[in-house]
Protein backbone atom coordinates (compact mmCIF):
# COMPACT_ATOMS: atom_id res chain seq x y z
CA UNK A 1 0.00 0.00 0.00
CA UNK A 2 1.40 3.67 -0.51
CA UNK A 3 1.95 5.22 3.04
CA UNK A 4 3.75 8.74 4.06
CA UNK A 5 6.28 7.57 6.18
CA UNK A 6 8.86 9.90 8.78
CA UNK A 7 11.95 8.69 7.40
CA UNK A 8 13.60 10.76 9.77
CA UNK A 9 12.86 13.93 12.56
CA UNK A 10 13.47 17.06 11.23
CA UNK A 11 11.55 19.54 9.02
CA UNK A 12 8.63 18.35 6.77
CA UNK A 13 10.97 17.07 4.05
CA UNK A 14 11.19 14.31 6.06
CA UNK A 15 8.13 12.51 4.76
CA UNK A 16 8.12 10.76 1.81
CA UNK A 17 5.33 8.62 -0.09
CA UNK A 18 7.04 5.16 0.03
CA UNK A 19 5.32 1.51 -0.74
CA UNK A 20 4.92 -0.55 2.43
CA UNK A 21 3.66 -3.64 3.59
CA UNK A 22 -0.39 -3.66 4.03
CA UNK A 23 -1.11 -4.56 7.90
CA UNK A 24 -3.50 -7.39 8.53
CA UNK A 25 -5.84 -7.20 11.25
CA UNK A 26 -4.75 -9.05 14.42
CA UNK A 27 -7.31 -10.68 16.95
CA UNK A 28 -9.57 -7.74 18.56
CA UNK A 29 -8.64 -5.41 15.46
CA UNK A 30 -10.23 -3.95 12.36
CA UNK A 31 -8.51 -3.21 8.41
CA UNK A 32 -9.33 0.76 7.82
CA UNK A 33 -9.29 1.93 4.41
CA UNK A 34 -8.61 5.62 5.35
CA UNK A 35 -10.50 8.00 3.71
CA UNK A 36 -9.51 11.04 4.91
CA UNK A 37 -7.01 12.14 7.81
CA UNK A 38 -6.32 16.05 9.24
CA UNK A 39 -2.72 17.09 10.03
CA UNK A 40 -2.30 18.08 13.61
CA UNK A 41 0.17 20.48 15.13
CA UNK A 42 0.75 17.06 17.53
CA UNK A 43 2.36 16.01 14.29
CA UNK A 44 4.28 18.49 13.69
CA UNK A 45 5.99 18.46 16.67
CA UNK A 46 6.56 14.61 16.71
CA UNK A 47 7.93 14.78 13.37
CA UNK A 48 10.29 17.69 14.39
CA UNK A 49 11.48 15.37 17.28
CA UNK A 50 9.70 17.57 19.57
CA UNK A 51 7.59 15.05 21.42
CA UNK A 52 8.63 12.31 23.90
CA UNK A 53 8.21 9.14 22.78
CA UNK A 54 7.65 10.09 19.29
CA UNK A 55 9.84 7.61 17.10
CA UNK A 56 11.22 8.13 12.99
CA UNK A 57 10.98 5.01 10.86
CA UNK A 58 6.62 5.46 11.60
CA UNK A 59 3.63 6.42 9.31
CA UNK A 60 2.01 9.51 11.23
CA UNK A 61 -1.09 10.75 11.62
CA UNK A 62 -4.18 10.09 14.61
CA UNK A 63 -7.18 12.26 13.16
CA UNK A 64 -8.42 9.76 10.81
CA UNK A 65 -11.78 8.36 9.28
CA UNK A 66 -13.03 5.83 6.99
CA UNK A 67 -14.29 2.43 5.95
CA UNK A 68 -13.96 -1.08 7.83
CA UNK A 69 -12.66 -3.29 5.28
CA UNK A 70 -11.17 -6.29 7.30
CA UNK A 71 -11.21 -7.75 10.92
CA UNK A 72 -9.94 -10.14 13.07
CA UNK A 73 -10.97 -13.95 14.00
CA UNK A 74 -12.85 -12.49 17.27
CA UNK A 75 -14.30 -9.69 15.51
CA UNK A 76 -18.06 -9.61 14.04
CA UNK A 77 -17.91 -9.76 10.24
CA UNK A 78 -20.87 -7.67 10.71
CA UNK A 79 -18.42 -4.44 10.63
CA UNK A 80 -16.91 -4.74 7.60
CA UNK A 81 -18.61 -1.93 5.44
CA UNK A 82 -18.84 0.14 8.57
CA UNK A 83 -18.01 3.84 8.02
CA UNK A 84 -15.76 4.76 11.17
CA UNK A 85 -14.11 7.88 13.20
CA UNK A 86 -10.72 6.26 15.20
CA UNK A 87 -10.08 7.49 19.05
CA UNK A 88 -6.11 8.42 18.89
CA UNK A 89 -4.97 6.50 21.77
CA UNK A 90 -4.30 2.92 22.16
CA UNK A 91 -4.60 2.06 25.65
CA UNK A 92 -4.16 -0.58 28.40
CA UNK A 93 -7.91 -1.29 29.15
CA UNK A 94 -7.05 -2.54 32.85
CA UNK A 95 -5.46 0.68 34.83
CA UNK A 96 -7.70 2.35 37.31
CA UNK A 97 -8.01 5.11 34.68
CA UNK A 98 -9.31 3.03 31.73
CA UNK A 99 -11.63 1.14 34.33
CA UNK A 100 -13.27 4.94 34.88
CA UNK A 101 -13.41 5.92 31.38
CA UNK A 102 -10.56 7.95 30.97
CA UNK A 103 -8.14 6.13 29.16
CA UNK A 104 -6.31 9.62 28.06
CA UNK A 105 -4.68 9.04 31.51
CA UNK A 106 -3.57 5.82 30.81
CA UNK A 107 0.39 5.53 31.49
CA UNK A 108 0.56 2.49 29.07
CA UNK A 109 -1.16 4.19 26.51
CA UNK A 110 0.00 5.99 22.93
CA UNK A 111 -1.47 8.06 20.34
CA UNK A 112 -1.73 6.08 16.82
CA UNK A 113 1.12 7.07 14.73
CA UNK A 114 4.08 7.64 16.89
CA UNK A 115 4.69 3.96 18.14
CA UNK A 116 2.41 2.56 15.18
CA UNK A 117 0.65 2.49 12.08
CA UNK A 118 -0.97 6.09 11.92
CA UNK A 119 -3.57 7.05 9.40
CA UNK A 120 -1.22 8.89 6.17
CA UNK A 121 -1.75 5.82 4.84
CA UNK A 122 -4.15 3.60 2.24
CA UNK A 123 -4.65 1.53 5.01
CA UNK A 124 -4.45 0.90 8.81
CA UNK A 125 -5.17 -1.54 11.44
CA UNK A 126 -6.57 -0.28 15.13
CA UNK A 127 -8.30 -2.16 17.90
CA UNK A 128 -12.19 -2.19 17.08
CA UNK A 129 -13.19 -0.63 20.32
CA UNK A 130 -11.12 2.35 18.76
CA UNK A 131 -13.33 2.63 15.25
CA UNK A 132 -16.30 4.20 16.57
CA UNK A 133 -19.35 4.40 13.84
CA UNK A 134 -20.17 7.64 12.18
CA UNK A 135 -23.64 9.08 12.10
CA UNK A 136 -25.75 9.25 8.89
CA UNK A 137 -24.92 12.54 7.26
CA UNK A 138 -21.57 13.02 8.62
CA UNK A 139 -18.56 12.68 5.39
CA UNK A 140 -15.50 11.50 6.17
CA UNK A 141 -13.25 14.50 6.66
CA UNK A 142 -15.77 15.85 9.14
CA UNK A 143 -15.67 12.58 11.03
CA UNK A 144 -11.71 12.67 10.83
CA UNK A 145 -11.55 15.72 13.29
CA UNK A 146 -13.93 13.99 15.87
CA UNK A 147 -11.95 12.85 17.93
CA UNK A 148 -9.04 15.78 17.65
CA UNK A 149 -9.30 18.39 17.53
CA UNK A 150 -13.15 18.08 18.43
CA UNK A 151 -13.33 15.70 20.87
CA UNK A 152 -10.06 17.52 22.49
CA UNK A 153 -12.18 20.89 22.83
CA UNK A 154 -14.89 18.97 24.25
CA UNK A 155 -12.50 17.23 26.51
CA UNK A 156 -11.05 21.62 27.54
CA UNK A 157 -14.16 23.18 27.47
CA UNK A 158 -16.78 21.14 29.13
CA UNK A 159 -14.26 18.51 30.80
CA UNK A 160 -11.77 20.80 32.19
CA UNK A 161 -12.62 23.81 32.33
CA UNK A 162 -16.50 23.44 33.15
CA UNK A 163 -17.55 26.27 30.69
CA UNK A 164 -21.40 27.14 31.32
CA UNK A 165 -24.01 29.42 30.56
CA UNK A 166 -22.33 33.18 31.11
CA UNK A 167 -18.84 32.15 31.71
CA UNK A 168 -17.03 35.09 29.75
CA UNK A 169 -13.94 32.71 27.77
CA UNK A 170 -10.67 33.53 26.56
CA UNK A 171 -9.31 31.55 23.61
CA UNK A 172 -5.61 32.03 22.23
CA UNK A 173 -4.62 30.89 19.10
CA UNK A 174 -7.62 31.06 17.55
CA UNK A 175 -7.59 30.44 14.53
CA UNK A 176 -5.83 26.85 14.59
CA UNK A 177 -7.32 23.50 14.33
CA UNK A 178 -7.87 23.62 17.98
CA UNK A 179 -9.23 27.48 19.00
CA UNK A 180 -11.80 27.68 15.79
CA UNK A 181 -13.43 24.24 17.26
CA UNK A 182 -13.31 25.48 21.03
CA UNK A 183 -15.09 28.53 20.50
CA UNK A 184 -18.09 26.82 18.96
CA UNK A 185 -18.17 24.30 21.54
CA UNK A 186 -18.34 26.98 24.37
CA UNK A 187 -20.74 29.17 22.21
CA UNK A 188 -22.91 25.73 22.35
CA UNK A 189 -23.46 26.41 26.07
CA UNK A 190 -24.13 29.99 25.64
CA UNK A 191 -20.32 31.52 26.89
CA UNK A 192 -19.25 34.35 25.67
CA UNK A 193 -15.70 33.79 23.63
CA UNK A 194 -12.85 36.50 23.23
CA UNK A 195 -10.78 35.83 20.56
CA UNK A 196 -6.96 36.28 19.98
CA UNK A 197 -5.38 36.02 17.48
CA UNK A 198 -1.93 36.84 15.98
CA UNK A 199 -3.11 37.59 11.82
CA UNK A 200 -5.85 39.69 10.67
CA UNK A 201 -6.24 37.16 7.38
CA UNK A 202 -7.73 34.76 10.26
CA UNK A 203 -10.32 37.52 11.84
CA UNK A 204 -13.25 36.30 9.12
CA UNK A 205 -12.71 32.68 9.93
CA UNK A 206 -12.96 33.18 13.51
CA UNK A 207 -15.94 35.18 13.82
CA UNK A 208 -17.61 33.06 11.45
CA UNK A 209 -17.28 30.21 13.88
CA UNK A 210 -18.85 32.14 16.61
CA UNK A 211 -16.06 34.38 18.82
CA UNK A 212 -18.10 37.52 20.14
CA UNK A 213 -14.95 39.63 20.02
CA UNK A 214 -11.68 39.37 18.30
CA UNK A 215 -8.49 40.67 18.94
CA UNK A 216 -5.64 41.31 16.47
CA UNK A 217 -2.34 41.37 18.27
CA UNK A 218 0.75 40.35 16.21
CA UNK A 219 3.07 40.66 19.61
CA UNK A 220 0.58 39.16 21.66
CA UNK A 221 0.35 42.06 24.29
CA UNK A 222 -3.52 41.51 24.27
CA UNK A 223 -4.41 41.27 28.04
CA UNK A 224 -4.91 45.38 28.40
CA UNK A 225 -7.71 44.63 25.85
CA UNK A 226 -9.30 41.85 27.60
CA UNK A 227 -9.62 44.01 30.68
CA UNK A 228 -11.17 46.93 28.49
CA UNK A 229 -13.70 44.36 27.29
CA UNK A 230 -14.91 42.49 30.26
CA UNK A 231 -14.87 45.75 32.42
CA UNK A 232 -12.49 45.56 34.27
CA UNK A 233 -13.36 42.08 35.04
CA UNK A 234 -11.55 39.16 33.54
CA UNK A 235 -12.25 35.96 32.40
CA UNK A 236 -13.69 32.93 33.86
CA UNK A 237 -11.57 30.61 31.60
CA UNK A 238 -8.60 30.69 29.22
CA UNK A 239 -7.65 28.22 26.50
CA UNK A 240 -4.49 28.28 25.93
CA UNK A 241 -3.43 26.91 22.46
CA UNK A 242 0.17 29.02 22.36
CA UNK A 243 1.62 29.01 25.53
CA UNK A 244 5.13 30.16 24.37
CA UNK A 245 4.92 33.60 23.86
CA UNK A 246 1.10 33.96 25.46
CA UNK A 247 0.31 33.08 28.90
CA UNK A 248 1.97 35.94 30.76
CA UNK A 249 -0.82 37.80 28.80
CA UNK A 250 -3.06 35.35 29.61
CA UNK A 251 -2.94 34.97 33.16
CA UNK A 252 -3.00 38.81 32.93
CA UNK A 253 -6.35 38.52 31.36
CA UNK A 254 -7.61 36.49 34.11
CA UNK A 255 -10.30 37.27 36.48
CA UNK A 256 -10.65 35.68 40.26
CA UNK A 257 -10.79 32.44 40.20
CA UNK A 258 -10.22 31.87 36.81
CA UNK A 259 -9.19 28.62 35.28
CA UNK A 260 -6.07 28.48 32.46
CA UNK A 261 -6.42 25.08 30.53
CA UNK A 262 -3.07 24.53 28.67
CA UNK A 263 -3.75 22.68 25.56
CA UNK A 264 -0.56 23.22 23.34
CA UNK A 265 3.13 24.81 23.32
CA UNK A 266 3.93 26.20 20.16
CA UNK A 267 7.33 26.65 20.66
CA UNK A 268 8.03 23.83 22.61
CA UNK A 269 9.49 26.34 25.37
CA UNK A 270 9.42 26.47 28.84
CA UNK A 271 8.13 29.76 30.22
CA UNK A 272 8.35 32.03 32.90
CA UNK A 273 4.83 33.22 34.77
CA UNK A 274 4.09 35.49 37.88
CA UNK A 275 3.03 33.04 40.94
CA UNK A 276 2.13 35.96 42.57
CA UNK A 277 -0.71 36.74 40.18
CA UNK A 278 -1.67 33.57 40.55
CA UNK A 279 -1.87 33.38 44.19
CA UNK A 280 -3.88 36.85 44.54
CA UNK A 281 -6.39 36.04 42.17
CA UNK A 282 -6.18 32.33 43.11
CA UNK A 283 -6.51 31.46 39.34
CA UNK A 284 -6.05 27.62 38.37
CA UNK A 285 -3.64 26.20 35.70
CA UNK A 286 -4.75 22.76 34.68
CA UNK A 287 -3.73 20.64 31.47
CA UNK A 288 -5.62 19.12 29.04
CA UNK A 289 -5.43 16.44 26.09
CA UNK A 290 -7.12 14.05 24.49
CA UNK A 291 -10.80 13.20 24.39
CA UNK A 292 -12.40 10.38 26.43
CA UNK A 293 -14.38 8.08 24.63
CA UNK A 294 -17.79 9.99 26.07
CA UNK A 295 -16.22 13.11 24.53
CA UNK A 296 -15.67 11.86 21.41
CA UNK A 297 -18.95 10.58 20.94
CA UNK A 298 -20.37 14.01 22.50
CA UNK A 299 -18.24 15.39 19.68
CA UNK A 300 -19.69 13.13 17.01
CA UNK A 301 -23.53 13.77 18.06
CA UNK A 302 -22.59 18.15 18.14
CA UNK A 303 -21.52 17.31 14.20
CA UNK A 304 -24.53 15.37 13.35
CA UNK A 305 -26.85 18.52 14.91
CA UNK A 306 -25.08 21.11 13.14
CA UNK A 307 -23.61 22.56 16.57
CA UNK A 308 -20.25 22.40 15.80
CA UNK A 309 -19.10 22.94 12.31
CA UNK A 310 -15.76 21.24 11.59
CA UNK A 311 -13.67 23.32 10.18
CA UNK A 312 -11.53 22.74 7.15
CA UNK A 313 -8.82 25.08 5.83
CA UNK A 314 -7.48 23.26 3.06
CA UNK A 315 -7.82 19.86 1.52
CA UNK A 316 -4.73 18.05 0.27
CA UNK A 317 -3.72 14.87 -1.42
CA UNK A 318 -1.85 12.43 0.96
CA UNK A 319 0.96 12.66 -1.73
CA UNK A 320 1.35 16.67 -0.37
CA UNK A 321 1.70 15.90 3.27
CA UNK A 322 5.05 17.64 3.50
CA UNK A 323 3.10 20.73 1.98
CA UNK A 324 0.71 19.95 4.66
CA UNK A 325 2.96 20.07 7.50
CA UNK A 326 4.75 23.32 6.38
CA UNK A 327 1.67 25.30 6.24
CA UNK A 328 0.45 23.97 9.58
CA UNK A 329 3.98 25.06 10.73
CA UNK A 330 3.59 27.99 9.52
CA UNK A 331 0.04 28.98 10.43
CA UNK A 332 -0.70 30.12 7.05
CA UNK A 333 -4.21 28.18 7.74
CA UNK A 334 -7.39 28.95 9.61
CA UNK A 335 -8.36 25.58 10.47
CA UNK A 336 -7.77 22.03 10.09
CA UNK A 337 -5.57 20.68 6.78
CA UNK A 338 -7.36 17.57 5.88
CA UNK A 339 -5.48 14.79 3.58
CA UNK A 340 -7.76 12.42 1.00
CA UNK A 341 -6.96 10.92 -2.00
CA UNK A 342 -3.29 10.09 -3.90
Amino acid sequence: MKAVCLCDVGGPEVLRVASVERPDPGPGCVLVRVVAAGICHHDVLARAGLILGARKDQIPGHELAGEIVAAGWDVSAERIGQRVAIYQRIFCGCCRHCLAGRHDLCRDSHVIGENGGGGYAEFTSVPAQNAIPIPDGIEFAAAALAACPIGTSVRAVLGVAQIGSGSVVLVTGSGGGLGLHQIQVAKSVNARVIAVTTSSAKESAIRAAGADEVIVSPDLQFSGEVWRLTGKQGVDAVLENVVTGSLRESLRSCGRNAIVVILGNIGAENVDFDPGLVISRRIRIAGSGNATFADMHLALDLIARGIVRPNIGKTLTFSDAALGHALVEQRAVAGRVILRGW
